[in-house]
C-alpha cells in the first residue's frame, strides 16, 4: 500500500523558499518563514518599515528592541545594502543568543539583553530605535525613560503593535486553533505513528497470528489514509495549506523508505516536527496576548509623552486594499 499522494508531494515541490525555510503554522501546516518573513507579517507593515529605514543618512545608528526572530532588524540590514548606507544595527532581544558576547549575523549586532534595564550604550548614541510587538514592559517608565537617554536628541522612534482583533490577531488565532485541530481532532500524527509501529512490528506478530497480523497493519494504514485525505482537504481552506501539505509529505517519505529506516528514527522525525508546531502556537499565542485596543494605544502615546518623548504621534495602520486594521503605529522623537 502506498501513502504517497500526488497533491501533496507537489504542493510541497511547489511551496515557497519562505514557506520551506523553517516551521510556522496557519492552517493545518507548519514552517514559519524566517527572518522578515513571518506569515503574519503583512507586505503594507513591511514596505512601510523599508520606507521608514530609507530616511535614515549613511552611517546611522540603529537599535532595535524586543527582536525575536530578528524581523525588523533584518529589513533594516537590507536597506543598509540597498546603497552601501553602512549603518549600525543593534537588537536587543533576552532569547537572542546564548553567548556572553554580542552575536554578529549580516551586519546586525544580536545582544542577549532586555531594553526594560538599563542598557551599556552612551547617552544619544543612537539616531533611531525601533519595536514591533514589543512587551508589556514597554510601558513602564523606568524602560522608556532608558529608551528617551540612548536616543539622539535629533533622533527618532517608531515602534509597531498589533491591534487586538485586527488582521495579525485574527490570523494568529487562526494558525493556533490549527494547531489544535492537527493534532486534537484530526489526530494526523497519532494514526501516523500507530501505522509505524504496527508495520515495524508485523513481522513477529505473523509468526504468531499472521491472520489477525495483517489486519491490524491494514486497519492503521487505512485510518491513517483516511485521516491523511479528510487533512489534506481541510488545509486547503486554513492560511497556510501548504504546510500541511509538508507534514503528509514527511509521513509519506517516511513510508516509502521505511525499509531502510529505523522505527526510532522515524518517530524521532515525526516528534521533531510536533514540537515545531506547538512551538510556533507557543509564538503565535504570545503575539495576540500583546495586542493592544485603541484605549491601550493612546495610554502607552501619554507614557512616552511623560518619559521625555516628543512629537508622540498614533495612528493607525490599515491595509489599502480593504481598510482593514493591520495594528498601531507610534513614532516619537
Amino acid at each position: 500500500m502506498s501513502l504517497s499522494n500526488p497533491t501533496h508531494e507537489s504542493a510541497a515541490a511547489t511551496s515557497t523558499p519562505a514557506e520551506s525555510a523553517t516551521p510556522y503554522w496557519g492552517g493545518l501546516a507548519m514552517p514559519v518563514p524566517l527572518l522578515g518573513a513571518d506569515l503574519s507579517y503583512s507586505s503594507v507593515i513591511r514596505d512601510s518599515w523599508r520606507e521608514h529605514f530609507r530616511a535614515f543618512q549613511p552611517g546611522a545608528r540603529l537599535l532595535d528592541i524586543a527582536a525575536g526572530i530578528g524581523a525588523v532588524a533584518v529589513i533594516a540590514s537590507e536597506v543598509s545594502h540597498e546603497h552601501d548606507r553602512s549603518f549600525e544595527i543593534h537588537s536587543l532581544d533576552q532569547a537572542a543568543t546564548l553567548l556572553d558576547v554580542p552575536l554578529d549575523i549580516n551586519g546586525i549586532r544580536f545582544h542577549a539583553s532586555g531594553y526594560n534595564e538599563q542598557t551599556a550604550f552612551e547617552d544619544g548614541y543612537f539616531d533611531g530605535i525601533t519595536g514591533q510587538c514589543i512587551l508589556p514592559d514597554a510601558e513602564a517608565p523606568a524602560t522608556l525613560a532608558e529608551l528617551r537617554r540612548v536616543l539622539a536628541t535629533d533622533g527618532n522612534a517608531r515602534f509597531m503593535f498589533h491591534a487586538l482583533h485586527g488582521v495579525t490577531y485574527e490570523r494568529c488565532m487562526r494558525r493556533v486553533q490549527a494547531v489544535d485541530a492537527f493534532f486534537d481532532e484530526l489526530k494526523v500524527l497519532e494514526h501516523a505513528r500507530r501505522m509505524f509501529l504496527v508495520a515495524f512490528t508485523q513481522e513477529t506478530a505473523l509468526r504468531r497470528d499472521p491472520v489477525h497480523a495483517a489486519m491490524q497493519a491494514m486497519d492503521a494504514q487505512q485510518r491513517y489514509a483516511a485521516v491523511a485525505e479528510q487533512a489534506a482537504l481541510w488545509t486547503r481552506g486554513t492560511p497556510n495549506p501548504g504546510a500541511g501539505d509538508e507534514v503528509l509529505a514527511l509521513v509519506a517519505d517516511c513510508w516509502k523508505r521505511r525499509h531502510q529506516m529505523h522505527l526510532k528514527d522515524i518517530l524521532a522525525r515525526l516528534d521533531r516536527v510536533q514540537q515545531r508546531l506547538r512551538a510556533t502556537q507557543t509564538r503565535m499565542r504570545a503575539i495576540c496576548a500583546l495586542a493592544v485596543d485603541e484605549t491601550r494605544m493612546h495610554r502607552i502615546g501619554r507614557l512616552f509623552r511623560a518619559s521625555g518623548f516628543k512629537d508622540v504621534k498614533v495612528r493607525q495602520l490599515t491595509a489599502p486594499q480593504d481598510g482593514a486594521v493591520l495594528g498601531w503605529d507610534l513614532s516619537a522623537a
